[in-house]
Parts: C-alpha cells; sequence; structure tokens
C-alpha cells in the first residue's frame, strides 16, 4: 500500500471513529506544535545571531591590523575582506550595532511569546490545581527570565570572551557574512551614522576622521614597561626601545663632543706633526683649523695620508687632501642629522654655536651610540659614565650629559638649556670652576670635586642626601 492509499485509509478510520469536531481539535494541536516548533527555532537561531554581530564586534575593534595585514599579504581571499573591514572601522561597528539590534529586538518580540506558550502548556499539563491567573504569571516570569539567561550567555559573554581570545580567527570568520551584512544594509548604515554625526557635531566630535586604531606615545612607552615588568623584553631589548623614543627628542647639543675635547690639527702644520697626531689621538678623522678652533676650514682622513706615507712622497701638503667640512647647529634634530650624514656619505659634522663659532662636533657613531648604546673598539679603554659605589654614592664622568647620567641615579639632576654636561651642572652649582676637595649640596647630592684640569672638572662624586620622601614627592 503506497503513502497516498495509507493515508486515505488513515483518514477514512478516523473519520468513522471520531466525530466531526474531535478531528478538528486533532487538527488545531498538530498546527500550534508545529507553529511552537518553528518559533522555538527562529528564536534560538536569533540568540545565535545576536552571538555572531557580538563576536564580529568585538574581535574587528581587539585585533589588530598588522595581524590581518599579515594574512591579506598572503593572498588569502577572506584576509583580504577583513583588511576591508578594519579599514573602514567605524562603518562596519555601525553595521554589527545595526545587527545586534534587530537580532535582539526580533528575540524579544518572538522568544518570550514562544517560551510563555511552551510553559503554559507545561503547567497546564501538571495539574496542579493552580489557576490560570497563576499560571500565566508564572509561565510569563519563567519564560522571561529563561530568554534573558540565553541573550546573555550565548547571545552576549560567551562570543564576546571568545572574540577577545581568539581575535584573528573570529574575524577572518565573520568576515565574509558580515560584508555580505553591510553591501545589503549600506544606505540604512549610512543614514544611522549621517545622524550620529549630527548629533556629536555640537560636542565639537568629527566623526569623518574615522576611528583612530593607533597608540599613542605614552601608551606605547607604557606598553614598552608592561614588556619589561613582564619578562617579555629583556632588558637588552628594552633599553633598545627606549632609546628610539628619546631619539626624535634629542637635539646635537644633546651628544655632540665638546669644543675643549675636540682634537684637531692647524692648518699650518707640518708634515710630520700631522702624522704624529693622527698616531697619537688614534681617529680616522681630525677636523682642520686656521689659527683658532673657531674657524675649522676642513677634515682629513687618515687614510688620505697613509698611501702618501708609504709612497715616500714629500711634496703634499694639508691643503692637498683636505675636504671640505659639514657643518650643522647645535639646535638641529639628530635623527634629522643622521639622514643628511647617511644621505651625503659624511661621517662627522662640525656644530656650531649661535655666533657662527665651534661649540663642538659629532660623528656618525655618536647619533648611533644612541640608538644601541656605547660602541667600544679594541683601543678604546672603557670608563663608565657612573660608577656605583653604594646605593647612596657615585662616581662621575663630568663629561657625561646630565640625561645619560639620570639613567643610573636613584633621584634625577635637572636638566637645563644653560647647561647639558654634569661638568656645567657642577659649574652652576659651585658658581665657578671648583677645586678638587671642594664640596657643595644641591638638588638632593652632595657634589665632591675628585678630579680636574686647569680648565675643566673631570671626576665627581655624587652622594644622595634626599630621603625617600623627598624623592617620591619630587619624581
Amino acid at each position: 500500500m503506497d503513502l497516498p492509499t495509507v493515508c486515505l485509509f488513515l483518514n477514512i478510520k478516523l473519520s468513522a471513529i471520531l466525530p466531526s469536531s474531535s478531528l478538528a481539535m486533532v487538527a488545531l494541536a498538530e498546527t500550534d506544535t508545529t507553529s511552537v516548533g518553528w518559533r522555538l527555532f527562529f528564536a534560538l537561531f536569533l540568540v545565535l545571531l545576536n552571538g555572531f554581530f557580538v563576536a564580529a564586534e568585538f574581535a574587528i575593534v581587539k585585533v589588530r591590523a598588522s595581524q590581518i595585514e599579515i594574512k591579506a599579504k598572503t593572498g588569502s581571499r577572506v584576509g583580504k575582506m577583513a583588511k576591508t573591514i578594519i579599514h573602514n572601522l567605524d562603518g562596519y561597528l555601525a553595521a554589527t550595532q545595526l545587527g545586534i539590534t534587530l537580532a535582539s529586538l526580533g528575540l524579544g518580540w518572538v522568544g518570550e511569546g514562544v517560551m510563555h506558550t511552551i510553559f503554559k502548556n507545561l503547567f497546564d499539563s501538571l495539574q496542579w490545581g493552580l489557576s490560570d491567573a497563576t499560571i500565566h504569571t508564572a509561565s510569563t516570569i519563567v519564560a522571561f527570565s529563561l530568554i534573558t539567561i540565553m541573550h546573555i550567555v550565548f547571545g552576549e559573554l560567551a562570543p564576546k570572551s571568545f572574540a577577545i581570545q581568539r581575535p584573528v580567527a573570529t574575524t577572518l570568520f565573520v568576515s565574509v557574512p558580515l560584508q555580505i551584512f553591510y553591501v545589503v544594509f549600506r544606505p540604512f548604515i549610512w543614514t544611522l551614522n549621517s545622524l550620529a554625526a549630527v548629533i556629536l557635531k555640537p560636542f565639537g566630535i568629527d566623526t569623518s576622521a574615522g576611528h583612530e586604531s593607533l597608540h599613542s606615545t605614552e601608551e606605547l612607552q607604557y606598553l614598552l614597561e608592561q614588556g619589561k615588568e613582564s619578562g617579555a623584553l629583556d632588558n637588552n631589548e628594552h633599553e633598545l626601545i627606549k632609546n628610539v623614543f628619546d631619539f626624535n627628542e634629542r637635539v646635537v647639543k644633546n651628544i655632540m663632543v665638546p669644543r675643549t675635547k675636540i682634537s684637531g690639527i692647524e692648518l699650518t702644520s707640518p708634515k710630520e706633526e700631522v702624522v704624529d697626531t693622527i698616531i697619537k689621538e688614534g681617529y680616522s678623522r681630525l677636523p682642520v683649523y686656521d689659527d683658532i678652533m673657531d674657524k675649522i676650514v676642513g677634515i682629513i682622513h687618515a687614510k688620505d695620508i697613509l698611501p702618501l706615507v708609504a709612497a715616500g712622497n714629500q711634496h703634499w701638503t694639508l691643503n692637498d687632501i683636505i675636504r671640505k667640512p659639514y657643518f650643522v647647529t647645535e639646535t638641529k634634530k639628530i635623527n634629522d642629522l643622521m639622514s643628511e650624514l647617511q644621505s651625503n656619505r659624511i661621517q662627522i659634522a662640525i656644530v656650531l654655536d649661535e655666533f657662527g663659532g665651534t661649540a663642538g662636533m659629532v660623528t656618525l657613531e655618536d647619533i648611533v651610540e644612541e640608538l644601541v648604546g656605547e660602541i667600544q673598539d679594541e683601543y678604546d679603554e672603557e670608563k663608565p659614565l657612573v660608577e656605583k659605589v653604594s646605593d647612596n654614592e657615585f662616581i662621575v664622568n663630568a663629561f657625561a650629559t646630565v640625561y645619560d647620567v639620570n639613567e643610573h641615579l636613584p633621584h634625577d639632576l635637572p636638566e637645563d638649556e644653560d647647561f647639558d654636561t654634569i661638568g656645567g651642572l657642577v659649574s652652576h652649582v659651585f658658581e665657578r670652576i671648583p677645586e678638587v676637595g671642594e664640596s657643595n649640596e644641591s638638588y638632593g647630592y652632595l657634589f665632591t670635586i675628585l678630579k680636574k684640569t686647569e680648565q675643566n672638572i673631570e671626576t665627581i662624586k655624587l652622594e644622595l642626601v634626599i630621603n625617600k620622601e623627598d624623592m617620591v614627592d619630587n619624581h
């Protein structure tokens, strides 16, 4: 017997057994059950749909653009779609908000009703002798509670946590359906964004600038410190990256060799003296001055002189081998100078003060050392800037900058435009050039002169005299 025949046979038998009113009730019950089933399925679908948009929202905000760029560069179509989303973050965030709103409204409209029907039928079938009003109230409370729990747990918390833990995978997963949703509802999304822009305009907020996903310098420095504390960065890595942040703020005056420390050659010096000076100083390049150091006329390279000496040539003069000097000002940013020296293939620059006189000298090596630290060769005698004697006592090289010395001290010394080096600070504290053994208390330290020449202070001792409470206040 085929299926139509079976159905016809059952219909005839049921018609013979049951009255017409009973058949109508059975048909109505079947219809109600089917309707409740579809509505329940639709409610669960709306919960999952809400979870999808919540996961999409948190994922595209959490994921870093660089992570998606890597995926896109591999040629992945999904990665390219994700890149489009990340670069139009405000638009797609509006799309996720629209999706969440529609799903939540639909869930409130369908979910509570179907849950109420299910629990009302359940309470009716239990035959506890409750009144219709009590059953209605209990069904409403249970239905509302259950749909709320489902919405919060499966539609909000779970997808949010998953997206935060796996932002890249989630972003790639939602990219295709989210982009389709965005295209379909683009006019509506544009309208909503326009209305939001009108509302925010009186508050001075420009939404046309887009969503800012870049970190500020302060945030990056905070992340750097967090990386060191967590062990993700070792001391060398931390110091290198920290130097990069400081690099853009430093000027030539902060790192130059001061005029008093420059080794140079007078333009009229005899050949023998020139060679002896190069050997004695051990530098590959030396400035040449005319009578006084304020009149630097060029730079000589040891490699230009060595072939002449080796060949026994006695007919050369400094004017034959001198090279044009490169002059810069004290206030020039060292990152700009580094670019200039590299592009012009120059290793050394003469620093001029505001009056056009020689203030000092700076080399490409000096600039690089600001990033990677002191570069010592086999002939350099390593002299630490600060030698720690105890927690409160330090031996300091007076030629070091205050900025560099502060890296090693528990309490910072002041940095002022009137002086850059510790020697300059000491002269400021004593208001003169002090003698060896003299002491003076200032800025939380006892300054004691340990070594000096007739013109320069070379080494000092710093003893911390400030208490811990004052240190906290000053920091």
